[in-house]
């Protein structure tokens, strides 16, 4: 016996476009049960229940949760209408619920399905976790590009079994374009106060391989160009304070180039009809991730557990080919670019700035927000664990 009654839908209950476009392409006029529209577009609620079951497969049972399979759906992309999700007697839990049951016996429900009646979550970020514990494993068991096949690859883990084919394609589709004369800026500090001379134009480019310390994209004596997309942002990131003298020059993309941009990537627009959303989901919060590990300064003590991530990640998009990453900026309103090799830039002029003043925006921080926001490797500023760090 099917689990689902004679009900239909209509184009107006929902507000996300697939949705609507399927209801308006495979429906027929008529009137709906559940908003009350006359002669709108309606579709009996089996034929939404495998497009919504395949949805919510992005969300867990848990019904030790308070929220419900529709707030979330709602709450994530909109999914219905103002009308349904206004309406009262919580329609819109009740009608979500009879969509995910249409379609299926009672006992493929009770055999295959959870109960969608009860509490619901996000899924756990497998995919980001999976990364920074393949970051760490790699770091600690070798320091060298050598390692990175061995590291990324051979787990039984079915989520992560084809982990980097994905992950090249995805910075497939994250790639763009550099054309050679492309103009980006780097700053620095003049800190040396018995120094006269202005900086020489190959003192702004990258340090030399015995001078570069280790920095988000390198370890230490691998020099790598960190630019910026404008001359302001190029000076937020040096953070300067009041008072100060501060090179900033202008430097030439030497050669055409292609970069992955983690300011392109995008988050799922809608869960329906995509047999990847799943994957895309994870993807969207682990590049996320990585945007923000790339662009928040790193303190000089903490810099050997927290480059592991992003090093990590820089090795990747060089192994795929790629010239470089672009990056949000944590510090100026523009962005920033990392090159991997230096010599595909050039300096070409340089100014001299003096900082005159420094303005923050700030807001109050409530009582329980935590001063610092929780990362992937906080667990290694353990003295205990950071005893066993190479």
């Amino acid at each position: 016996m099917y689990m689902f009654d004679d009900s239909r839908a209509c184009h107006r209950c929902f507000h996300n476009k697939d949705l609507i476009d399927y209801i308006r392409q495979e429906g027929q006029r008529g009137w709906c049960d559940w908003c009350g529209g006359r002669n709108v577009y309606v579709v009996p609620l089996y034929r939404l229940g495998d497009i919504f079951r395949e949805a919510v497969c992005i969300y867990e049972h848990d019904d030790n949760y308070s929220d419900s399979i529709s707030f979330l759906l709602q709450e994530d992309w909109k999914v219905f209408s103002d009308k349904i999700e206004e309406a009262p007697d919580d329609l819109m839990q009740e009608m979500t619920v009879e969509i995910l049951k249409a379609g299926l016996t009672e006992k493929e429900y009770f055999t295959d399905y959870p109960n969608y009646d009860e509490g619901f979550r996000h899924e756990e970020p497998w995919l980001e976790d999976h990364w920074h514990y393949k970051a760490e494993a790699y770091f600690e068991r070798e320091r060298t590009l050598n390692g990175l096949n061995e590291f990324a690859e051979g787990t039984d883990d079915p989520n992560y079994a084809d982990f980097p084919d994905q992950l090249e394609a995805a910075f497939e589709d994250l790639s763009i374009d550099y054309e050679s004369g492309k103009v980006l800026y780097r700053a620095r500090i003049h800190k040396d106060r018995s120094r006269i001379e202005k900086f020489e134009p190959s003192e702004l480019s990258a340090p030399p391989p015995d001078k570069a310390t280790a920095g988000r994209a390198n370890r230490k004596g691998e020099p790598v160009l960190y630019l910026a997309s404008g001359d302001k942002t190029a000076l937020s990131e040096v953070r300067a304070w009041k008072g100060t003298a501060v090179a900033i020059a202008e430097i030439k993309v030497r050669r055409s180039l292609s970069v992955v941009s983690l300011l392109k990537y995008e988050p799922p627009e809608s869960p329906f009809f995509d047999d990847l959303i799943k994957w895309k989901v994870q993807l969207a919060r682990l590049f996320h991730r990585l945007a923000y590990e790339l662009s928040m300064p790193v303190m000089p003590h903490e810099e050997k557990n927290l480059y592991f991530s992003t090093q990590y990640l820089c090795d990747w998009v060089k192994k795929c080919g790629y010239a470089g990453i672009e990056y949000p900026s944590a510090m100026g309103n523009g962005f920033n670019v990392i090159l991997f090799n230096p010599g595909d830039a050039e300096v070409m002029s340089q100014k001299y700035v003096r900082v005159n003043g420094i303005h923050h925006s700030t807001s109050p921080l409530r009582d329980n927000e935590p001063i610092y926001e929780e990362g992937p490797f906080d667990y290694l500023f353990d003295k205990e664990n950071q005893k066993m760090l190479p």
